[in-house]
């Protein structure tokens, strides 16, 4: 018996199924690159700063535009094939579990950045709080009008002449 002539139902023969099998498994294969990497390089909970969220952001891109192109080669590769419509569906998926992946670290660099930032926000907030409620060393100049005129008014009457001229020479 030779590889062609044994058939799986479906009208599938034995040689079709190993060539959707190892285009499967090469398509697999190839997501091990920097996908793989980001994943193994910030694992969950291990993003912890600013600086490696950063990192981990600028190689989420890098690891994003990588899947799209290989899922791109993968899709061209397909309509060469004859099951392509199955070939298609095993590149989509293989698409989508590394988008999954790459998400997943860029949520968590995310998360940090959105709650560094709101800290940064908040210590800015109470400096500013802490600083308005410090009594200041002097006495303050009202804001009104007439209180201002009030408070220096008083001190030329109590230089003045009781006539209210002020003495000639």
């Amino acid at each position: 018996m030779t590889l062609t002539s044994l058939a799986i139902p479906g009208r599938w023969t034995l040689r079709a199924a190993l060539v959707c099998a190892l285009s499967v498994m090469t398509v697999a294969s190839a997501t091990e690159s920097l996908e793989e990497a980001l994943v193994k390089r910030y694992p969950a909970g291990s993003i912890a700063s600013v600086a490696t969220a950063k990192s981990a952001l600028a190689e989420v891109d890098a690891a994003r535009r990588e899947a799209e192109q290989r899922f791109g080669n993968e899709r061209m590769q397909c309509f060469e094939k004859f099951f392509t419509s199955s070939c298609l569906s095993d590149a989509k998926d293989v698409r989508r579990m590394s988008l999954s992946a790459i998400r997943r670290v860029e949520v968590e660099a995310n998360a940090l950045l959105r709650k560094e930032k709101a800290a940064e926000r908040d210590r800015t907030i109470a400096e500013r709080q802490g600083r308005a409620s410090r009594v200041l060393d002097g006495p303050s100049m009202p804001i009104t009008g007439a209180a201002r005129e009030g408070a220096s008014s008083q001190e030329p009457a109590d230089q003045a002449e009781p006539s209210g001229r002020p003495e000639q020479r």
